[in-house]
C-alpha cells in the first residue's frame, strides 16, 4: 500500500488495514467497510472518506464514521447484494468532486445460503431424497434441519405447510412434520399418505393428526421438565437411561395399547411418569408408523444448547460481567435452569440421537438409510486446542513450538495427522509478524482477541470493540489469512444473540464463547454446559439460523485448576459404551501447564488435536457432501452415490445400518472394488463404518 502526501499540512497516511480484504468473499451480513489509516493523524472524519461502487458502478449510499483509535468505517444504508464491490479511500476534495485517492481495492459479497434446506433441493424442490421436512417459514420447525445435518443427514427436502401434496409425498420413505406445522389442510394429504403405507415423524400432534397417531389430548401441558427413554427396545436402545432434561412445554396424552411409548414424560428428575413423551404406533393396513414426540425437539435442542432466551442480560452469578453461564443459572432462589446433576449427560445431542434411532426404525422398513459420521477416519472425540493470549511474553510461540515438536514424522495438517491449534491473540501480545506467518504456514490458527474490556456491552459498543481489535490486529499481521472463529475476552455476553451476530458481520463463522465456569458452580463436575459435543449453528426464537456455529468450550484451566479429571472423563464418554461422540472445546490462557496436560492426555490416548478453523472446515464439508441416487436394488441391496465436498475429502466416512429387516449386509463395493469396513454399535444400532469417496457403490444383504 502506497503512502500518499494528503492535507495542506503535508501530513502523509496510508491504509494499514482493510476489512474486507483485497479479493476477499464475505456474506451478506457483512459488518461493511473498515480500514485502519496510520497513527498520527487526526480529523478522519472532515478529511477522508470511503467510497463504494456496486458491479453497476453505482455509488452504495451509506455513512462514513472515524473513531478515536483512527478507525474508518462505511456502513451502507441497506444491506449489500450479492455481487462485486469497488472501494476506494479518499482525502476529501474542498470543492472538487473527486478527491486523492489513497488505496483501492475490491471484494465479494456472495448470495445468502438457504439454511433450512440442503444443498441438493430447496423448497418444494426434489432431490431424489426420501426424507422429506416439513417446516412452516418463521418458525422453529427449520430448525430441525440443523438437527439432520448435525446427525450427518445432509441429504434431505424442505417445504412448507402449503407446498405439501400428493405429489410431493409420493415416494418418499419419511416426513417430519415440525411443531408449528401440526394442523392445516396439508394434514389431510400427510394422513393419505401415511395410510398408503408411509412412515411419519410428527412433533406435538394436535387434532387428526393426534388421532392418526393414536393419542388423545388432556387438554394439560408439562414445560420445561423431564423425559426418560425406554433403553429396552429400539428406538431408545443405546441411548441414556437417566432422565434428561426438555426445553419448552410438551402436551400431555394419553395413548392406546397399540402405541409403543419409547420415552415418557417426568415432572421431576425422581418421579415416575404416565404420559409419553415418544411413541410409535402402526397405522392402516398400508404399513404406515407415526412416530410422535409430544414434545417440541427443535425447540428442546435450541434451548438447552444456547440457554434460556428469558434470562438474557441478567447477571445470575454474582460475578460481572453477565457471561454466557448466566443463561443457564437461576435468579432469586429459582432453581437453574440446567439441573447440574444432569451436565454429565450431553441432553441435546442424545435427544437428536433418538431422532436418528427413529428416522433408522422407520426407513428400515422401506430400505437402509446411509448417513455421515460425526468426525474424520471414525474418530469417537477431538479436542479443539483453543488459547487466550492475554499478551503473554512469549505463551503463544512456546506452545505451538511444543505442538511442532510434538507432531509425528511427515503428518498431515490437512488429514488431522499434527497437533493444531487456534490461539486469539491480544494486539499488544508480542508475537513477531514473522513468527506468526510461519506458524500461519504451518497450519495453526491465529486471530485476534476482541476485549470489551470485561466490561458487559451494548450492541453499538461491541461493534466498536471489534472495529478497533479487527482492525488493530490485521494492521500488525497482514499476511495472515483471514480470521473465522472467536472468543471474547471475559466472555461478556450481554444478551442472547448479540454477540454470534456481531461475529456474522466480521466473517466469524465459530464461536466458542460457552464455557463451562464460574469453578464453583461447576463443583467438579465434567460435563456439557450446552449440553452438546457438536458445533450447531446458533438461531433466533424464530428458528432463522446464523450462519455461525456455536462450539461449547468445555475444558477452561480456571473450572478445573490443575486436574485432569475433566479431560479423561469426557474422552472416556466418549469411547466407552456410552457413545458421547463429538469435539471438546478447550480454553487456556498460558498462566497454568493446562495446555500441557491436554496434549500429554491426547497424545497418550491417540485423540486428535485440532482447531477452530479445522473443526469448521471439516463441518462445512460434510453438511455439503450428499448421498445422492440412493435407491433399492432389485435384489434387496442398496445402490447410492457419495458426492465429497473438497473441504471433506479424505476425511469423511459414511454410515450404513448392517440390517435391513430380516437382512444382514454381506458386501459393500465403490465402483465395483470391495470397501473394507468397521462394524460397530452407534446407540443400540449396527452400523457399518466406511471411508467416504466420489464413487458408486453397491450394498448387497442377505
Amino acid at each position: 500500500m502506497s503512502v500518499v502526501a494528503v492535507g495542506t499540512g503535508a501530513w502523509a497516511t496510508e491504509v494499514v488495514a482493510r476489512y474486507p480484504g483485497e479479493a476477499a468473499r464475505v456474506g451478506p451480513d457483512t459488518a461493511g467497510v473498515h480500514v485502519q489509516l496510520e497513527t498520527g493523524w487526526f480529523q478522519a472524519h472532515e478529511d477522508f472518506d470511503i467510497v463504494l461502487t456496486g458491479s453497476n458502478r453505482d455509488a452504495v449510499e451509506g455513512r462514513t464514521e472515524a473513531n478515536g483509535s483512527g478507525a474508518l468505517s462505511f456502513t451502507p444504508d441497506e444491506p449489500l447484494a450479492a455481487g462485486k464491490y469497488a472501494v476506494k479511500v479518499e482525502e476529501n476534495a474542498s470543492g472538487a468532486s473527486e478527491g486523492n485517492v489513497i488505496d483501492s481495492w475490491s471484494f465479494t459479497v456472495e448470495a445468502p445460503s438457504s439454511l433450512a434446506a440442503n444443498s441438493s433441493g430447496g423448497a418444494s424442490a426434489h432431490s431424489g431424497s426420501s426424507i422429506l421436512l416439513v417446516a412452516r417459514d418463521g418458525t422453529r420447525d427449520s430448525y430441525l434441519a440443523e438437527v439432520l445435518r448435525a446427525e450427518g443427514y445432509t441429504s434431505f427436502d424442505t417445504a412448507t405447510p402449503e407446498q405439501v401434496s400428493g405429489e410431493l409425498l409420493a415416494d418418499r420413505a419419511v416426513v417430519i412434520l415440525g411443531a408449528m406445522s401440526s394442523t392445516g389442510p396439508h394434514i389431510s394429504d400427510i394422513r393419505a399418505w401415511v395410510l398408503g403405507g408411509g412412515d411419519l415423524v410428527t412433533m406435538k400432534p394436535q387434532g387428526e393428526l393426534a388421532e392418526l397417531a393414536g393419542l388423545q389430548p388432556t387438554g394439560e401441558t408439562l414445560e420445561n421438565a423431564y423425559l426418560q427413554i425406554d433403553t429396552d427396545a429400539q428406538p431408545g436402545a443405546g441411548l441414556t437411561a437417566e432422565a434428561m432434561q426438555f426445553k419448552g412445554d410438551a402436551l400431555l396424552y394419553s395413548s392406546g395399547s397399540v402405541s409403543q411409548t419409547a420415552a415418557t414424560l417426568l415432572p421431576s428428575a425422581e418421579s415416575r411418569g404416565q404420559y409419553p413423551a415418544l411413541t410409535l404406533t402402526d397405522v392402516g393396513d398400508g404399513g404406515g408408523r407415526v412416530a410422535a414426540f409430544s414434545y417440541d425437539l427443535a425447540t428442546s435442542v435450541m434451548y438447552t444448547r444456547q440457554g434460556d432466551p428469558a434470562a438474557a442480560g441478567s447477571e445470575r452469578d454474582g460475578s460481572p460481567p453477565i457471561r454466557p453461564n448466566d443463561l443457564f443459572m437461576g435468579s432469586n432462589g429459582e432453581p437453574d435452569p440446567l439441573d447440574l446433576s444432569r451436565i454429565g449427560t450431553p441432553q441435546a445431542d442424545e435427544q437428536m440421537r433418538l431422532l436418528s434411532n427413529v428416522l433408522e426404525e422407520l426407513h428400515g422398513s422401506t430400505s437402509p438409510l446411509p448417513r455421515f459420521w460425526y468426525l474424520p477416519h471414525g474418530e469417537n472425540a477431538a479436542i479443539v486446542m483453543a488459547a487466550d493470549d492475554h499478551a503473554t511474553k512469549d505463551g503463544t510461540r512456546t506452545f505451538l513450538q511444543r505442538m511442532v515438536s510434538a507432531a509425528p514424522d511427515d503428518c498431515d495438517v490437512a488429514q488431522w495427522e499434527c497437533p493444531q491449534a487456534s490461539v486469539w491473540l491480544d494486539p499488544s501480545t508480542p508475537l513477531s509478524p514473522e513468527d506468526a506467518e510461519h506458524y500461519s504456514d504451518l497450519g495453526f490458527d491465529l486471530g485476534v482477541h476482541v476485549s470489551t474490556q470485561c466490561a458487559d456491552w451494548t450492541p453499538e459498543s461491541l461493534a466498536d470493540a471489534f472495529t478497533r481489535h479487527m482492525l488493530a490486529f490485521r494492521a500488525r499481521y497482514p499476511d495472515l489469512p483471514d480470521q473465522k472463529g472467536h472468543r471474547l475476552h471475559c466472555i461478556a455476553y450481554s444478551n442472547w444473540l448479540g454477540l454470534p451476530k456481531e461475529d456474522q458481520k466480521w466473517g466469524i463463522r465459530i464461536d466458542m464463547d460457552y464455557y463451562n465456569w464460574p469453578p464453583s458452580w461447576i463443583d467438579g463436575r465434567p460435563g456439557y454446559m450446552t449440553g452438546s459435543a457438536l458445533p450447531m449453528r446458533f438461531s433466533d426464537e424464530t428458528g432463522r439460523m446464523l450462519d455461525v456455529f456455536q462450539q461449547e468450550s468445555h475444558l477452561v484451566n480456571e473450572t478445573w485448576n490443575g486436574s485432569t479429571a475433566a479431560i479423561e472423563e469426557l474422552i472416556d464418554a466418549a469411547e466407552d459404551e456410552r457413545g458421547y461422540y463429538g469435539a471438546f472445546g478447550t480454553h487456556f490462557d498460558f498462566s497454568d501447564n493446562f495446555d500441557q496436560q491436554l496434549m500429554d492426555i491426547a497424545t497418550r490416548r491417540g485423540v486428535p488435536m485440532i482447531s477452530a478453523r479445522q473443526l469448521l472446515d471439516f463441518t462445512d464439508g460434510r453438511q455439503a457432501s450428499n448421498f445422492e441416487n440412493v435407491r433399492a436394488n432389485a435384489d434387496g441391496g442398496l445402490a447410492f452415490d457419495i458426492d465429497v465436498d473438497p473441504l471433506a475429502q479424505g476425511l469423511l466416512w459414511g454410515m450404513l445400518p448392517v440390517d435391513s429387516g430380516d437382512e444382514t449386509l454381506e458386501s459393500l463395493t465403490a465402483d465395483g472394488n470391495p470397501v473394507d469396513y468397521d462394524l460397530r454399535l452407534i446407540k443400540g444400532v449396527r452400523y457399518a463404518l466406511f471411508e467416504a469417496d466420489d464413487a458408486h457403490y453397491e450394498a448387497r444383504y442377505r
